[in-house]
Protein backbone atom coordinates (compact mmCIF):
# COMPACT_ATOMS: atom_id res chain seq x y z
CA UNK A 1 0.00 0.00 0.00
CA UNK A 2 1.35 3.51 -0.90
CA UNK A 3 2.10 6.08 1.20
CA UNK A 4 1.56 9.29 1.93
CA UNK A 5 4.12 12.23 2.92
CA UNK A 6 6.15 9.30 4.19
CA UNK A 7 3.65 8.05 6.85
CA UNK A 8 1.32 5.09 6.24
CA UNK A 9 -2.26 6.99 6.67
CA UNK A 10 -4.69 4.96 9.53
CA UNK A 11 -8.14 5.14 8.32
CA UNK A 12 -10.54 3.50 10.55
CA UNK A 13 -13.65 2.31 8.95
CA UNK A 14 -15.82 5.08 9.69
CA UNK A 15 -12.78 7.56 8.79
CA UNK A 16 -12.40 5.98 5.24
CA UNK A 17 -16.16 5.64 3.97
CA UNK A 18 -16.14 9.59 5.66
CA UNK A 19 -13.67 10.84 3.43
CA UNK A 20 -14.83 8.42 0.93
CA UNK A 21 -18.12 10.59 0.89
CA UNK A 22 -16.64 14.30 1.70
CA UNK A 23 -14.72 13.68 -1.31
CA UNK A 24 -17.94 12.90 -3.31
CA UNK A 25 -18.40 17.00 -3.31
CA UNK A 26 -15.48 17.92 -5.56
CA UNK A 27 -16.66 16.16 -8.48
CA UNK A 28 -20.61 17.78 -8.23
CA UNK A 29 -22.50 15.27 -8.63
CA UNK A 30 -26.00 16.38 -10.97
CA UNK A 31 -28.30 15.10 -8.93
CA UNK A 32 -30.11 18.38 -9.36
CA UNK A 33 -28.71 19.29 -13.27
CA UNK A 34 -32.43 18.46 -14.40
CA UNK A 35 -34.37 20.29 -12.28
CA UNK A 36 -35.12 23.48 -13.56
CA UNK A 37 -38.72 24.27 -12.40
CA UNK A 38 -41.04 23.11 -9.06
CA UNK A 39 -40.39 22.14 -5.65
CA UNK A 40 -37.91 19.42 -5.90
CA UNK A 41 -35.59 21.53 -6.77
CA UNK A 42 -33.22 23.41 -4.56
CA UNK A 43 -33.51 26.97 -5.74
CA UNK A 44 -35.07 30.20 -6.11
CA UNK A 45 -36.19 32.33 -8.37
CA UNK A 46 -34.12 34.20 -11.33
CA UNK A 47 -34.12 37.84 -10.61
CA UNK A 48 -32.88 39.02 -14.04
CA UNK A 49 -33.23 35.84 -16.30
CA UNK A 50 -30.15 34.67 -18.68
CA UNK A 51 -29.98 33.52 -22.02
CA UNK A 52 -32.46 31.39 -22.76
CA UNK A 53 -32.06 28.08 -24.49
CA UNK A 54 -30.57 28.86 -28.41
CA UNK A 55 -30.23 32.20 -27.60
CA UNK A 56 -26.61 33.92 -27.61
CA UNK A 57 -24.83 34.49 -24.18
CA UNK A 58 -26.38 37.63 -22.40
CA UNK A 59 -23.55 40.76 -22.14
CA UNK A 60 -21.61 40.95 -19.34
CA UNK A 61 -21.02 44.24 -18.36
CA UNK A 62 -21.22 45.40 -15.00
CA UNK A 63 -18.36 47.27 -13.28
CA UNK A 64 -17.72 47.55 -9.57
CA UNK A 65 -19.96 50.84 -8.39
CA UNK A 66 -18.31 53.66 -5.94
CA UNK A 67 -21.03 53.09 -3.48
CA UNK A 68 -21.91 52.75 0.32
CA UNK A 69 -22.64 49.27 1.50
CA UNK A 70 -26.70 48.43 1.36
CA UNK A 71 -28.81 47.67 4.50
CA UNK A 72 -28.18 47.86 8.20
CA UNK A 73 -24.63 48.49 9.04
CA UNK A 74 -25.09 46.63 12.94
CA UNK A 75 -23.92 42.99 13.08
CA UNK A 76 -26.07 40.73 12.56
CA UNK A 77 -26.39 36.57 12.99
CA UNK A 78 -25.27 34.97 9.48
CA UNK A 79 -25.71 31.09 9.17
CA UNK A 80 -23.54 29.87 6.51
CA UNK A 81 -24.25 25.86 5.10
CA UNK A 82 -21.05 24.27 4.14
CA UNK A 83 -20.33 21.26 2.14
CA UNK A 84 -17.78 19.27 3.46
CA UNK A 85 -14.21 18.92 1.88
CA UNK A 86 -12.60 20.71 -0.38
CA UNK A 87 -15.15 24.07 -0.36
CA UNK A 88 -14.49 24.14 3.16
CA UNK A 89 -11.07 23.12 3.70
CA UNK A 90 -9.85 26.37 3.51
CA UNK A 91 -11.76 28.22 5.82
CA UNK A 92 -10.24 26.68 9.04
CA UNK A 93 -9.40 30.33 10.28
CA UNK A 94 -12.51 31.55 9.32
CA UNK A 95 -14.33 29.59 11.16
CA UNK A 96 -11.93 29.65 14.41
CA UNK A 97 -12.07 33.27 14.59
CA UNK A 98 -15.76 33.10 14.39
CA UNK A 99 -15.95 30.48 17.08
CA UNK A 100 -14.25 32.38 19.36
CA UNK A 101 -16.47 35.50 18.44
CA UNK A 102 -13.47 37.85 17.05
CA UNK A 103 -15.44 38.46 13.79
CA UNK A 104 -17.80 41.86 13.90
CA UNK A 105 -20.77 39.93 12.88
CA UNK A 106 -22.02 36.46 14.41
CA UNK A 107 -21.34 33.61 12.12
CA UNK A 108 -21.86 30.07 12.48
CA UNK A 109 -21.31 27.33 10.52
CA UNK A 110 -23.45 24.09 9.60
CA UNK A 111 -21.39 21.31 8.00
CA UNK A 112 -23.57 19.49 5.61
CA UNK A 113 -21.84 16.59 4.52
CA UNK A 114 -21.51 16.18 0.97
CA UNK A 115 -25.29 16.36 0.83
CA UNK A 116 -25.28 20.05 -1.49
CA UNK A 117 -29.13 18.28 -2.36
CA UNK A 118 -30.50 18.68 1.12
CA UNK A 119 -28.15 21.44 1.71
CA UNK A 120 -29.57 23.02 -1.23
CA UNK A 121 -32.80 22.83 0.14
CA UNK A 122 -32.41 24.10 3.41
CA UNK A 123 -30.70 27.15 1.34
CA UNK A 124 -34.65 27.74 -0.32
CA UNK A 125 -36.33 27.17 2.80
CA UNK A 126 -34.25 30.35 4.93
CA UNK A 127 -32.30 27.21 7.08
CA UNK A 128 -28.81 29.56 5.40
CA UNK A 129 -27.80 33.11 4.48
CA UNK A 130 -25.00 31.93 2.94
CA UNK A 131 -24.17 28.32 1.02
CA UNK A 132 -20.96 26.63 -0.98
CA UNK A 133 -22.39 24.77 -3.65
CA UNK A 134 -21.54 23.00 -6.69
CA UNK A 135 -20.62 25.28 -9.49
CA UNK A 136 -23.71 24.26 -11.83
CA UNK A 137 -25.62 24.55 -8.69
CA UNK A 138 -26.38 28.54 -8.42
CA UNK A 139 -27.43 28.69 -11.80
CA UNK A 140 -30.20 26.22 -11.27
CA UNK A 141 -30.94 28.37 -8.51
CA UNK A 142 -31.08 31.59 -10.23
CA UNK A 143 -32.88 30.11 -13.34
CA UNK A 144 -36.14 28.39 -10.84
CA UNK A 145 -38.47 30.92 -10.87
CA UNK A 146 -41.03 28.43 -9.01
CA UNK A 147 -38.72 28.78 -5.75
CA UNK A 148 -38.83 30.56 -2.71
CA UNK A 149 -35.57 33.28 -3.43
CA UNK A 150 -33.29 35.00 -5.54
CA UNK A 151 -29.68 34.25 -5.50
CA UNK A 152 -26.34 35.49 -6.05
CA UNK A 153 -22.88 33.84 -6.45
CA UNK A 154 -20.42 35.92 -4.51
CA UNK A 155 -17.15 33.83 -4.88
CA UNK A 156 -15.44 30.84 -6.50
CA UNK A 157 -13.69 28.32 -3.53
CA UNK A 158 -12.60 25.68 -6.17
CA UNK A 159 -10.75 25.71 -9.59
CA UNK A 160 -10.43 22.22 -11.56
CA UNK A 161 -9.70 19.17 -9.63
CA UNK A 162 -9.88 16.29 -12.17
CA UNK A 163 -7.50 13.74 -13.29
CA UNK A 164 -6.91 10.94 -14.99
CA UNK A 165 -5.46 7.96 -13.01
CA UNK A 166 -4.38 4.59 -13.81
CA UNK A 167 -2.73 0.97 -12.62
CA UNK A 168 -1.04 0.51 -15.79
CA UNK A 169 1.61 2.27 -17.47
CA UNK A 170 -0.21 2.53 -21.22
CA UNK A 171 -1.51 6.10 -20.67
CA UNK A 172 0.31 8.77 -20.80
CA UNK A 173 -1.29 11.25 -22.62
CA UNK A 174 -4.86 12.62 -23.62
CA UNK A 175 -4.46 10.60 -26.73
CA UNK A 176 -3.74 7.44 -25.44
CA UNK A 177 -7.15 7.03 -24.42
CA UNK A 178 -8.63 6.87 -27.92
CA UNK A 179 -10.18 3.67 -28.21
CA UNK A 180 -10.30 2.80 -24.24
CA UNK A 181 -12.91 2.64 -21.54
CA UNK A 182 -12.42 5.22 -19.11
CA UNK A 183 -14.30 5.12 -15.76
CA UNK A 184 -15.72 7.68 -13.79
CA UNK A 185 -18.98 9.58 -11.68
CA UNK A 186 -20.69 12.46 -12.09
CA UNK A 187 -22.98 11.58 -14.63
CA UNK A 188 -25.18 14.35 -15.81
CA UNK A 189 -23.18 16.57 -13.45
CA UNK A 190 -19.84 18.88 -13.46
CA UNK A 191 -17.35 15.96 -14.20
CA UNK A 192 -19.56 14.71 -17.48
CA UNK A 193 -19.53 18.08 -18.61
CA UNK A 194 -16.24 19.31 -17.98
CA UNK A 195 -14.90 16.09 -19.80
CA UNK A 196 -17.46 16.74 -23.06
CA UNK A 197 -16.67 20.30 -23.15
CA UNK A 198 -12.87 19.72 -22.84
CA UNK A 199 -13.37 17.07 -25.50
CA UNK A 200 -14.64 18.81 -27.85
CA UNK A 201 -12.40 22.14 -27.96
CA UNK A 202 -9.87 19.21 -28.68
CA UNK A 203 -11.63 17.79 -31.57
CA UNK A 204 -11.45 14.24 -29.36
CA UNK A 205 -15.41 13.66 -29.73
CA UNK A 206 -15.94 10.42 -29.17
CA UNK A 207 -12.42 9.15 -28.80
CA UNK A 208 -13.25 7.12 -25.85
CA UNK A 209 -16.16 5.34 -24.45
CA UNK A 210 -16.71 7.10 -21.11
CA UNK A 211 -18.65 4.81 -18.71
CA UNK A 212 -19.98 6.48 -15.64
CA UNK A 213 -20.40 4.70 -12.14
CA UNK A 214 -22.84 4.93 -9.62
CA UNK A 215 -20.03 6.08 -7.02
CA UNK A 216 -16.74 7.13 -6.70
CA UNK A 217 -15.59 4.16 -4.72
CA UNK A 218 -17.16 1.45 -7.26
CA UNK A 219 -14.16 3.43 -9.16
CA UNK A 220 -11.58 2.87 -6.78
CA UNK A 221 -12.99 -0.89 -6.48
CA UNK A 222 -12.56 -1.04 -10.06
CA UNK A 223 -9.32 0.01 -9.92
CA UNK A 224 -7.80 -2.21 -7.39
CA UNK A 225 -9.32 -5.46 -8.92
CA UNK A 226 -9.07 -4.80 -12.92
CA UNK A 227 -5.63 -4.81 -14.59
CA UNK A 228 -4.93 -1.61 -16.95
CA UNK A 229 -7.46 0.67 -15.76
CA UNK A 230 -8.23 3.94 -16.28
CA UNK A 231 -10.18 6.10 -14.57
CA UNK A 232 -10.98 10.11 -13.94
CA UNK A 233 -11.49 10.82 -10.50
CA UNK A 234 -11.65 14.04 -8.84
CA UNK A 235 -9.11 15.26 -6.03
CA UNK A 236 -8.94 14.49 -3.06
CA UNK A 237 -10.07 10.87 -4.72
CA UNK A 238 -6.61 11.16 -5.93
CA UNK A 239 -4.95 11.49 -2.29
CA UNK A 240 -7.33 8.28 -1.54
CA UNK A 241 -5.96 6.33 -4.44
CA UNK A 242 -2.79 6.41 -3.50
CA UNK A 243 -3.53 4.69 -0.28
CA UNK A 244 -6.08 2.32 -1.99
CA UNK A 245 -4.52 1.02 -5.18
CA UNK A 246 -0.92 -0.15 -6.48
CA UNK A 247 0.79 0.91 -8.24
CA UNK A 248 -1.14 3.80 -8.81
CA UNK A 249 0.19 6.68 -12.05
CA UNK A 250 -1.34 9.54 -12.53
CA UNK A 251 -0.54 11.02 -16.42
CA UNK A 252 -3.21 13.71 -16.88
CA UNK A 253 -4.47 16.63 -15.04
CA UNK A 254 -7.07 17.63 -16.88
CA UNK A 255 -6.86 21.29 -15.19
CA UNK A 256 -3.69 21.76 -17.29
CA UNK A 257 -5.52 20.33 -20.35
CA UNK A 258 -8.40 22.55 -20.18
CA UNK A 259 -6.01 25.45 -19.43
CA UNK A 260 -4.34 24.99 -22.36
CA UNK A 261 -7.11 24.38 -24.73
CA UNK A 262 -9.26 27.05 -23.32
CA UNK A 263 -6.80 30.18 -23.11
CA UNK A 264 -7.97 31.47 -25.81
CA UNK A 265 -11.36 32.63 -23.80
CA UNK A 266 -9.83 32.54 -20.65
CA UNK A 267 -12.38 30.17 -19.26
CA UNK A 268 -11.35 27.85 -16.06
CA UNK A 269 -12.35 24.87 -14.81
CA UNK A 270 -14.75 25.74 -11.91
CA UNK A 271 -15.62 22.91 -9.03
CA UNK A 272 -17.39 25.14 -6.54
CA UNK A 273 -19.24 28.69 -5.38
CA UNK A 274 -20.41 30.47 -2.98
CA UNK A 275 -24.02 31.47 -3.20
CA UNK A 276 -25.73 34.17 -0.96
CA UNK A 277 -29.66 34.39 -0.37
CA UNK A 278 -30.47 37.73 -2.32
CA UNK A 279 -32.25 39.20 0.31
CA UNK A 280 -29.90 38.86 2.98
CA UNK A 281 -27.15 40.37 0.65
CA UNK A 282 -29.12 43.14 0.19
CA UNK A 283 -30.19 43.63 4.23
CA UNK A 284 -26.74 42.73 5.40
CA UNK A 285 -24.21 43.82 2.67
CA UNK A 286 -21.43 44.17 5.12
CA UNK A 287 -21.92 41.24 6.49
CA UNK A 288 -21.26 39.23 2.92
CA UNK A 289 -18.24 41.65 2.60
CA UNK A 290 -16.78 40.46 5.86
CA UNK A 291 -17.59 36.85 4.65
CA UNK A 292 -15.56 37.42 1.46
CA UNK A 293 -12.85 39.25 3.35
CA UNK A 294 -12.14 36.40 6.11
CA UNK A 295 -12.66 33.96 3.86
CA UNK A 296 -10.27 35.35 1.41
CA UNK A 297 -7.71 35.69 4.64
CA UNK A 298 -8.35 32.23 5.95
CA UNK A 299 -7.95 31.18 2.16
CA UNK A 300 -4.55 32.75 1.53
CA UNK A 301 -3.53 31.87 4.86
CA UNK A 302 -3.94 27.82 4.28
CA UNK A 303 -2.46 28.32 1.66
CA UNK A 304 0.82 29.51 3.23
CA UNK A 305 0.40 26.75 6.51
CA UNK A 306 -1.02 23.63 4.95
CA UNK A 307 0.29 21.04 7.46
CA UNK A 308 -1.66 23.50 10.28
CA UNK A 309 -4.20 23.91 8.45
CA UNK A 310 -4.67 20.38 7.75
CA UNK A 311 -4.35 19.57 11.20
CA UNK A 312 -7.82 21.71 11.80
CA UNK A 313 -10.34 19.64 9.51
CA UNK A 314 -10.70 16.64 11.95
CA UNK A 315 -11.65 18.77 14.32
CA UNK A 316 -14.13 21.74 12.86
CA UNK A 317 -15.56 18.86 10.72
CA UNK A 318 -14.61 20.30 7.39
CA UNK A 319 -12.85 16.93 6.46
CA UNK A 320 -12.97 13.72 8.08
CA UNK A 321 -8.84 12.56 8.47
CA UNK A 322 -6.20 15.10 8.50
CA UNK A 323 -3.42 13.34 6.63
CA UNK A 324 -5.46 12.55 3.43
CA UNK A 325 -6.16 16.32 4.08
CA UNK A 326 -2.25 17.06 3.79
CA UNK A 327 -1.96 15.12 1.02
CA UNK A 328 -4.61 16.44 -1.10
CA UNK A 329 -4.75 20.23 -0.71
CA UNK A 330 -2.03 21.50 -2.72
CA UNK A 331 -4.06 19.99 -5.29
CA UNK A 332 -7.83 21.17 -4.63
CA UNK A 333 -7.35 24.33 -6.34
CA UNK A 334 -8.56 26.59 -3.46
CA UNK A 335 -9.22 30.09 -4.43
CA UNK A 336 -11.31 32.90 -3.26
CA UNK A 337 -12.56 34.58 -6.26
CA UNK A 338 -14.24 37.82 -6.13
CA UNK A 339 -15.60 40.28 -8.34
CA UNK A 340 -15.14 40.89 -12.04
CA UNK A 341 -12.29 37.95 -11.60
CA UNK A 342 -15.11 35.48 -10.66
CA UNK A 343 -17.45 36.47 -13.03
CA UNK A 344 -14.63 35.57 -15.97
CA UNK A 345 -13.76 32.65 -14.79
CA UNK A 346 -17.68 31.37 -13.52
CA UNK A 347 -19.50 32.51 -16.80
CA UNK A 348 -16.65 30.80 -19.14
CA UNK A 349 -16.75 27.38 -17.31
CA UNK A 350 -20.85 28.21 -17.70
CA UNK A 351 -20.60 28.90 -21.40
CA UNK A 352 -19.18 25.52 -21.44
CA UNK A 353 -21.70 23.67 -19.30
CA UNK A 354 -24.27 25.19 -21.33
CA UNK A 355 -22.99 24.06 -24.73
CA UNK A 356 -22.47 20.57 -23.52
CA UNK A 357 -26.09 20.64 -21.89
CA UNK A 358 -28.12 23.53 -21.39
CA UNK A 359 -29.99 21.44 -18.60
CA UNK A 360 -26.80 21.40 -16.31
CA UNK A 361 -27.19 25.25 -15.53
CA UNK A 362 -30.86 24.94 -15.36
CA UNK A 363 -31.47 25.56 -19.25
CA UNK A 364 -29.86 29.43 -19.40
CA UNK A 365 -26.69 31.06 -18.84
CA UNK A 366 -26.94 33.73 -16.10
CA UNK A 367 -27.03 37.73 -16.58
CA UNK A 368 -25.03 40.19 -14.92
CA UNK A 369 -27.76 40.33 -11.70
CA UNK A 370 -26.20 37.05 -10.85
CA UNK A 371 -22.61 37.78 -10.26
CA UNK A 372 -22.22 39.77 -7.02
CA UNK A 373 -19.98 42.44 -7.55
CA UNK A 374 -18.86 44.25 -4.27
CA UNK A 375 -18.48 47.76 -4.21
CA UNK A 376 -15.07 49.77 -4.83
CA UNK A 377 -12.78 49.25 -1.86
CA UNK A 378 -14.74 46.86 -0.04
CA UNK A 379 -12.60 44.06 0.16
CA UNK A 380 -9.20 43.92 2.00
CA UNK A 381 -6.88 43.97 -0.89
CA UNK A 382 -4.32 42.09 1.04
CA UNK A 383 -6.30 39.17 0.21
CA UNK A 384 -8.14 40.26 -2.74
CA UNK A 385 -8.47 36.95 -5.22
CA UNK A 386 -6.75 34.68 -2.22
CA UNK A 387 -5.08 31.83 -4.31
CA UNK A 388 -5.23 33.48 -7.85
CA UNK A 389 -1.64 33.29 -8.21
CA UNK A 390 -1.19 29.45 -6.93
CA UNK A 391 -4.07 28.45 -9.08
CA UNK A 392 -2.36 30.61 -12.25
CA UNK A 393 1.04 27.92 -11.60
CA UNK A 394 -1.17 25.03 -10.47
CA UNK A 395 0.59 22.69 -8.65
CA UNK A 396 -0.41 19.67 -10.09
CA UNK A 397 -0.80 16.05 -8.94
CA UNK A 398 -0.14 14.10 -12.17
CA UNK A 399 2.84 12.31 -12.15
Amino acid sequence: METMQGKRVALTRRSFLGVAACAAATAALGGLAGCSSGEGAAGGGASGGGAASGEGAPALTAQPEERDLKGSPDACDVRVGLIMGPPSMGLSQFIVAANANKTFNRFSFTVNSVDYVGLSAMFNQGDFDICTLPSNIGPILYNNDELKNDYQVVSVNNLGVLYVMTNGESVQSLADLAGRTVYSYGESGTPEYTIEALLKKLGMEDAFNLEFKSSPMEVLNMMQESPDCVAILPQPFVSLAKVLVSPLYIPVDLTVEWNAAFADTGSQAVTTTTIVNKAFLEEHEQAVVEYLNMAGQSVAWTLENMQEAAALQEELETFLNNEVALDAMPYISMVNLTGVEMRTALSGFLSELYTANPDSIGGALPGDDFYYLPPVGALDEAYLQAGLAEAVEHTSAAE
